[in-house]
């Protein structure tokens, strides 16, 4: 893709290296007339939203309410929003493996979650894969596996939501890491109609969020997205 052709966010990044994973965070990521439509489907479908479950077993295919470890509200239903979606995601795809250097099998499919977040949700610190020894590979078809994790954040405007920040980890960290060294992690905050990139195994944790009015379009909203790619 020639430089001009790039998209506009491509210009508006945030890179980190170093002792942590390489994470990229563009800006500005769906026009403005997008962004809101997705925040109005958010709102209108708002009964389409249940608890959130976690994963357990190697595979991750054992799923169910955990609030000690999870609290929050998702959906998969997204009929009449994912084709609008899923084209600006894709086409990021190239520009944010340059990005973050990515150099494994190109992901091929791609799988979507949308979560609201109230007050007092959170997710302690997990990853997004099994690891170990047998461990059974979890992608959006048999025989794929996550490879990329992305979240893009939206929200009303003002924001009336506080914290809610994605903390990533320095790679090797334990996952009793609630004193961790403030050297091995680093907090991203959620901004509207930014998408936060990074690899699946890496070690993340959405931390409290406080939100006054409880009014679900005062919720920090988030579409989780995996790049999946092929095991073989």
């Amino acid at each position: 893709m020639a430089e001009a052709d790039k998209p506009a966010y491509a210009l508006l990044v945030s890179i980190g290296r170093g002792p942590l994973p390489t994470y990229v965070q563009l800006f500005d990521f769906l026009p403005k007339s997008e962004r809101r439509r997705l925040f109005d489907w958010a709102l209108a479908n708002s009964k389409a939203f249940a608890a959130a479950t976690v994963t357990s077993g190697k595979g991750g295919d054992e799923g169910a309410p955990n609030p000690q470890q999870r609290i929050a509200l998702t959906t998969r239903k997204l009929e009449g929003i994912e084709g609008e979606l899923t084209p600006h995601l894709t086409g990021a795809l190239d520009r944010i493996m340059e990005l973050t250097g990515y150099s494994g099998a190109t992901p091929s499919s791609l799988e979507l979650e949308l979560a609201a977040h109230g007050d007092g949700a959170h997710y302690i610190p997990h990853l997004d894969i099994p690891l170990g020894k047998d461990r059974v590979p979890l992608g959006a078809w048999n025989g794929e596996d996550r490879a990329l994790s992305a979240v893009y954040y939206f929200h009303s405007e003002p924001k009336r939501f506080s914290g809610g920040e994605l903390r990533l980890f320095r790679f090797g960290t334990t996952w009793d890491c609630s004193d961790a060294d403030p050297a091995s992690y680093v907090d991203l905050e959620p901004i509207d109609n930014s998408l936060v990139v990074f690899p699946s195994w890496a070690m993340h944790e959405v931390r409290p969020v406080r939100c006054p009015s409880g009014e679900f379009r005062d919720y920090r909203f988030a579409l989780n997205c995996w790049y999946c790619r092929p095991t073989a």
